[in-house]
C-alpha cells in the first residue's frame, strides 16, 4: 500500500489515545500540557472523536499523523511508516528496494541542486539589478544638477531609456524575489513530505 493510502487507513483507524501511549503521555479531561513548548498549565486539547489535537498555546495541531510529525521532527512519509510499524498495521513495506532509495536520493538531491541553483541566479540578478540601479541613480543626480539648457538630446534619451528600464528592471526582480519564495516553499513541503 502506498503511503497516501496507508496515511488515510491511520486517520481514519488510530485514535491520537493510542499514539498518545506511545509516548507515555496521559490526558486529563481531554488537555495535557503540550510537548512542543514549555508549560506549566495544559494548553493541548485532544479531540478523541476526530482523532486531532491542537495547541491553544503554541498554535500546533492537526491529526495522529502531525503529532507524530512534530514530536519526532521528521517528514509525513517517516511519520507514517512510524505509526504503522509501533502499532503493527502492515501497511507499509518495511523492506525498501535499496536500488529504489538510493535512486530516491540521486532524484532529491539533484532537485535540491536545482533548487539551489535558480535561488543562486535569482539572487545574483537581484544584487545585479541593485548595483545597476545605484548607479544609474548617481549619473541622474549628475545629469539633473546640469542646468536644463546644458542637458544634451543624447542625455534625455539616456533619461527617458533609464527610467524605462527601472521599470521593467522592478519587475524582473520582483519575479525573481516571488520565485525565490516559491521555491524555498516547494523544498520546504518536498522535505517534509519526507
Amino acid at each position: 500500500m502506498n503511503t497516501k493510502r496507508a496515511a488515510q487507513v491511520i486517520r481514519d483507524s488510530v485514535t491520537m489515545d493510542q499514539i498518545l501511549s506511545l509516548y507515555g503521555y496521559r490526558t486529563r479531561h481531554g488537555f495535557m500540557c503540550c510537548p512542543f513548548h514549555g508549560e506549566k498549565a495544559p494548553s493541548l486539547k485532544v479531540y478523541s472523536e476526530t482523532g486531532g489535537w491542537h495547541c491553544f498555546g503554541c498554535g500546533r495541531g492537526g491529526s495522529v499523523i502531525d503529532f507524530v510529525m512534530e514530536h519526532e521532527n521528521c517528514g509525513f512519509r517517516t511519520a507514517v511508516g512510524a505509526i504503522d510499524k509501533a502499532l503493527h498495521l502492515g501497511l507499509t513495506d518495511p523492506h525498501e528496494d535499496p536500488e529504489e532509495a538510493r535512486q530516491k536520493q540521486r532524484i532529491q538531491l539533484a532537485l535540491d541542486n536545482f533548487a539551489k541553483a535558480v535561488t543562486e541566479d535569482c539572487e545574483r540578478y537581484i544584487r545585479m539589478v541593485e548595483a545597476e540601479q545605484a548607479w544609474k541613480v548617481s549619473r541622474f543626480k549628475d545629469i539633473r544638477d546640469k542646468e536644463t539648457q546644458e542637458i544634451t538630446a543624447k542625455e534625455w534619451d539616456i533619461l527617458h531609456q533609464w527610467k524605462a528600464e527601472d521599470e521593467y528592471d522592478e519587475e524582473r526582480k520582483a519575479k525573481a524575489e516571488a520565485l525565490i519564495k516559491e521555491v524555498a516553499e516547494w523544498r520546504r513541503m518536498a522535505r517534509r513530505a519526507g
